[in-house]
Parts: structure tokens; C-alpha cells; sequence
């Protein structure tokens, strides 16, 4: 038994049909992409079935609605009510899980993690289920979804930004405060004031609201991407999703810059309106909507600058450009030379090597630590608990830094080598018989890199420079030999080999010491580590039967 009833359900249509159990359960995958017609259901399942020329997911359903059971069960998908019925023998999908990759021809091995939005119900009633999709049909129409990004970033954002930091202005004599502060506290009551325009809601609330969701499903389109080498396909711009999907994270964070550029802007423009008048701001000398007039199309030009000006944080993206592609539900991709951040340095020349695309975010770690701003949590209480644990932890560190200090056992290093360690700005990963090789060769990188890093800071004048990247230089060839060798020769071949290139390199390393004394110590560590890189377990070579530790 492995057919079941597939019925979805749009808004003014029903359609029915018979389908294999495992097109139910990808369809139901789809969902991950908030689907509301069966055409934008039927694009979101080319993330787990390639499309072919001229050939329709669900051909089989016709017009109608048929919830009679067939063979393994039935399936129901009401994209309005959100209510998802599995009656089946077949399998039982959940909210999240994993579905295998059709290629077109066949289902192949390659399993896809799918997440759905919180607002999905499921029920394995198949009896009883129209009256539930009845009833939260009529709760959706009573709460209606918002077009929220004319509020956030139209006319209501714009004039309260202009009413309140003019407010603040005139009473500028009377606040203590440092402008930054005050025009944090704005746009902390921007983001925490409820709205009419928003259902009585703030706007915290409604940016905050499928956060979670969002993250989830842009997670998996990276891994989809890096498990199937092609670029998985984002929403159309027309769909339900991508004008009421929500906000996530990358938009979260650069719409807290954009709201602080423009009350920056806002409060400079006050500056600069009264150098030019003779008498100070007042409320007797201009009134808060004269300045509104003049002020609210100032600040439609600046958000539209900085939202289509390039931005360095954004790798040369426009702001506007790195919104839409989340809204679509495409991550940030480039290579592994692009990602790259100092030519010289092992580690970046090891994320250069690796196979499939990087994949970049945005974290929010400029932003206020204040709750108004945090995007990790919902509600204050999980906030002020977060904050509760943060609080006792570094209690706790200072306690033990304190005592360790009492006993003289101060070290700003870490790691297997314990309180002597000679190294301060990279951690060994150790040489556990569990470390996998590439993981122990990735954490020789990341000690040759503070190497590199020591030889630059030593080298004074153009010749000490020079010299110092002449060793820099060898340092990468002799460290790009030892990856090529282990990751892309034969056993043969590497058991041959890895003597001389072991050797070759511990001898540009003495050659280091020699010339920088100071760096003995670290050269003589760095050399032990290399002589003992294959010591722990015989050398994992990236053959056929034996490539699953190398993550390079």
C-alpha cells in the first residue's frame, strides 16, 4: 500500500486525486515555502522534485473535493485554513522532518530537511476534519494578513520618526541623556508602541513573529544548495509568502541600521535648521508640523539611498537586494576565494580549497543589547531569563578568574597544551584518536596563521618586511603541499611523499627560528605538531572507502 488521496484546498477551489505517499509527504515538505494556491504549492515542491519540461506535480488531482480514503490512506492540505490531515499507513509527517530528493526519473538517497511555520495544524482525523478546517478558516478571515512593510518603512515610520526626534530637540536642554541614548529610547518606542495599523500590535511583535520559521527554512536551503551543488528555487515575488512572509534575520538587522540612520539624519537636519535660524527651536518658533512637511519627504530620499546604496557589511550588496533574496527564501552565496579574508592566511587558503559555494549572514552583533532590539526572543520574560543566565555565568568566571589569580595560574591561553601554552590567538583542537585529520590539519592552520601574524608584527622596515614574507610565503607553500598530499593522493602515493614534505616543512620552519628568535617556541610547537599529525591514527587519505573525516 503506497497510494494515498491527496486533496488541497485553496480559496474558492477544491482539488482531488490519487498520488504515491511519498508525493503527499513532499508536497507537505512544500509547505515550508507558505504556499496559499495550488500553483505556488506546486513551484515550492521543485525543492524536493526537479522539475521536467512540461510535466506537472500534481496532474493526478482534478477539480473537486474527494476525501474518500484510497489504498494507504488520505491526505488533506487546506492552504487557507493552514490545517494539514495524514490519515495514512503510508507514513506520518510532522511540522518538521525529511523527505528524499526525486531527480526527475527516481527517488534518489539525498534527504532534505524541511521546517514548517508554527501556524500549521496538523490531525490524523479524516472523518472529522472539515469542520476544524471550517472553523479556522473564519478565525484567518477575522485576522486578516497586513502589508506591515508599508508601515515600517512607509509615512508611519518616516512621521514618527520626525515627530519624536523633534520633540526631543526642543526639550534637548532638559534630557541628561547623550543624543546616541536619546535616540535609542525612540527607536525603542518605535518598535515597542502597539499600532492600529499593525491589529493593536507593535512592531517588535509582528518583525519578531516568524523569525523562527524564516531561520529554519533558510538553514535548509543552504543545506539543499551544498547537497545537491545547484542553487534551490526561491519564491515568485508575486506569491502570498513573499509580500506577508514575515521578517528574518538579515532584514531584521539591517532595518535596526536603517532606522538609526535615519534618526541620525533627522537630528542632524535639526542641527543644521537651526545654525541657519536666529532663534533656537521652540515651540513658538516651529511647530512640529511645519517640520513634518518638510521632513518626512527628506527622509523617503535618505531611506531610499541607503537602502539602494552597496554596503560593505553586505559584500558590496545593496541593502534592498540582501532583503529581497531572503524574502524569497534564497541564502547569501559566494565562493570559498571570495569568502576569503587575508590571502596569506592557511585557514582562508583551506576554506578557498573546499568544494560547493559559502554561504554568509548577518548576526545582528552591532546591535543594542537592550530587549526593544533583541531578535533571539519573543518576550521579555525569555529575555530577562537569558539575561538572568548571562549574569550568573560571568559571576562565576570572575570568581575563578579571581582565584586563579590568588594562585598565580594566570594564562591567557587554552587548549591541549594546557597553562604553558605557547600559542594566544589559536586553540588546538588536540590530538585525540577521535579528531578527525582534516580537523587536526584545519587546527595547524589556525597556529601557522598566529605564526604568520607574529612574523608580520616583528618586521620593521621595508627589508625586516620583506624578509618576513618571504618566510610567510614559504610557510603556504610548504603548508599548501601537506593538504594537497593528504587530501587528493592515492595511499600509495602519500606514504611515498609524506616524509620528504614533512621535512621540507619543519626545515623553513627552523629557518624562522633562526632568523626570529622570538618565535622559537612557536616553531619548535609547530614542528612537534607536524611530526605527530599522523601519529595518532594511520593516514585518513581521501581514497573511495575512506573519505568521510575529510571535510576539506
Amino acid at each position: 500500500m503506497s497510494e494515498v488521496r491527496l486533496v488541497v484546498r485553496e480559496a474558492g477551489h477544491d482539488w482531488s486525486g490519487t498520488v504515491h505517499g511519498s508525493m503527499a509527504d513532499r508536497a507537505i515538505a512544500a509547505l515550508s515555502a507558505d504556499p496559499l494556491t495550488l500553483m505556488e504549492l506546486e513551484a515550492a515542491c521543485a525543492r524536493f522534485i526537479k522539475p521536467s519540461p512540461g510535466l506537472r506535480f500534481f496532474a493526478n488531482l482534478s477539480a473537486g473535493l474527494c476525501d474518500e480514503p484510497y489504498d494507504a490512506g488520505l491526505v488533506v492540505i487546506d492552504l487557507v485554513a493552514r490545517l494539514i490531515v495524514v490519515d495514512s499507513t503510508y507514513s506520518s509527517p510532522g511540522s518538521t522532518g525529511e523527505v528524499c530528493y526525486h531527480d526527475g526519473r527516481c527517488a534518489t538517497d539525498t534527504w532534505l530537511r524541511y521546517h514548517l511555520a508554527d501556524d500549521w495544524l496538523f490531525v490524523n482525523d479524516s472523518c472529522r476534519w472539515s469542520a476544524v478546517a471550517a472553523q479556522r478558516r473564519r478565525d484567518r478571515a477575522a485576522h486578516p494578513s497586513l502589508e506591515s512593510r508599508t508601515v515600517f518603512y512607509g509615512r508611519p515610520l518616516l512621521e514618527f520618526i520626525a515627530r519624536e526626534t523633534f520633540a526631543a530637540y526642543v526639550r534637548r536642554e532638559t534630557i541628561a541623556a547623550d543624543v546616541s541614548d536619546t535616540l535609542k529610547e525612540i527607536h525603542a518606542a518605535w518598535l515597542l508602541t502597539p499600532r492600529d495599523d499593525l491589529g493593536g500590535a507593535c512592531p517588535r511583535d509582528v518583525a519578531l513573529e516568524r523569525r523562527n520559521h524564516l531561520t529554519w527554512d533558510l538553514q535548509h536551503q543552504c543545506e539543499h544548495w551544498s547537497q545537491l551543488r545547484q542553487s534551490p528555487p526561491g519564491l515568485n515575488e508575486a506569491s502570498f509568502a513573499f509580500r506577508y512572509g514575515g521578517f528574518g534575520t538579515h532584514e531584521l538587522v539591517l532595518y535596526y541600521d536603517l532606522v538609526r540612520e535615519l534618526l541620525w539624519s533627522c537630528w542632524d537636519r535639526l542641527v543644521e535648521l537651526e545654525k541657519n535660524r536666529s532663534t533656537t527651536y521652540g515651540p513658538e518658533s516651529f511647530t512640529t508640523a511645519d517640520f513634518l512637511t518638510s521632513e518626512v519627504p527628506r527622509l523617503e530620499s535618505v531611506r531610499d539611498d541607503w537602502l539602494n546604496a552597496p554596503a560593505p557589511d553586505c559584500h558590496g550588496r545593496t541593502p534592498r537586494s540582501v532583503v529581497e533574496r531572503e524574502r524569497v527564501r534564497l541564502p547569501e552565496v559566494m565562493s570559498g576565494h571570495d569568502a576569503m579574508i587575508d590571502a596569506d592566511c592557511p585557514c582562508c587558503q583551506m576554506l578557498a580549497d573546499m568544494p560547493g559555494p559559502m554561504f554568509w549572514h548577518l548576526d545582528g552583533c552591532n546591535m543594542d543589547d537592550d530587549f526593544a532590539f533583541d531578535i533571539s526572543h519573543r518576550t521579555r520574560e525569555e529575555w530577562e531569563a537569558e539575561q538572568r543566565k548571562w549574569e550568573e555565568h560571568r559571576k562565576r568566571f570572575n570568581a575563578e578568574w579571581e582565584e586563579r589569580k590568588r594562585m598565580g595560574v594566570v594564562n591567557s591561553s587554552f587548549g591541549d597544551e594546557g597553562e604553558n601554552s605557547v600559542w594566544s590567538s589559536s586553540f588546538s583542537v588536540g590530538d585525540a584518536a577521535d579528531v578527525p585529520l582534516g580537523v587536526r590539519l584545519f587546527g595547524l592552520g589556525g597556529h601557522l596563521a598566529e605564526l604568520m601574524v607574529d612574523l608580520r608584527g616583528d618586521a620593521a622596515g621595508p627589508t625586516a618586511a620583506a624578509e618576513s614574507q618571504h618566510f610567510i610565503d614559504q610557510l603556504n607553500r610548504d603548508f599548501g603541499n601537506l593538504r594537497e598530499l593528504l587530501q587528493n593522493s592515492g595511499p600509495s602515493l602519500a606514504e611515498a611523499l609524506i616524509d620528504p614534505v614533512i621535512d621540507c616543512f619543519a626545515e623553513s620552519l627552523a629557518s624562522v627560528a633562526s632568523a626570529n628568535p622570538a618565535l622559537s617556541a612557536k616553531c619548535e610547537s609547530l614542528t612537534t605538531k607536524l611530526h605527530s599529525l599522523l601519529d595518532v591514527n594511520p593516514p585518513e587519505f581521501n581514497d573511495e572507502d575512506n573519505d568521510s573525516d575529510l571535510p576539506f
